[in-house]
């Protein structure tokens, strides 16, 4: 058992639940199509479900390294738990550098970062998962 892995699984996937419900309520359903600009694969409809599925594929990458860390952190064993677990270890990284890296980039503003729970909480799952990865 490696409580740092489950715990950053179970964050993980608690968080999963919440971009992908909150998410697609609070902001995916909301975007207009008359503020939604074309593009060359199409207008303002295809914008938004180019956004829209691109969402929840990273909803569904958020789950998928969540179990990962579930699995690693309880009923994998040896050289096959270490390696899961540094591949969560490494997703989760790349998730958080992305959430802080272009937030504070788009944003100009480290302080709106800490308005949104998503870059807290992927670094928190970053650092949990390599604390119990090595």
């Amino acid at each position: 058992m490696n409580v740092p892995l489950i715990i950053a699984g179970a964050i993980s996937i608690l968080a999963t639940a919440i971009h992908g419900i909150a998410g697609e309520l609070l902001v995916v359903r909301r975007l207009s199509l008359e503020s939604l600009p074309r593009t060359s694969f199409g207008g303002a409809r295809m914008t938004k479900a180019m956004i829209h599925v691109t969402w929840h594929i990273a909803t569904v990458a958020f789950l998928a390294v969540g179990v990962a860390l579930i699995l690693s952190g309880t009923a994998l064993h040896g050289d096959t738990r270490h390696a899961m677990a540094l591949l969560a270890a490494g997703a989760s990284t790349g998730f958080a550098v992305i959430a802080l890296g272009l937030g504070v980039g788009t944003v100009r503003s480290t302080r709106s970062l800490l308005r949104h729970p998503g870059p807290i909480a992927l670094a928190s799952i970053a650092v949990l998962a390599w604390a119990g990865a090595i």
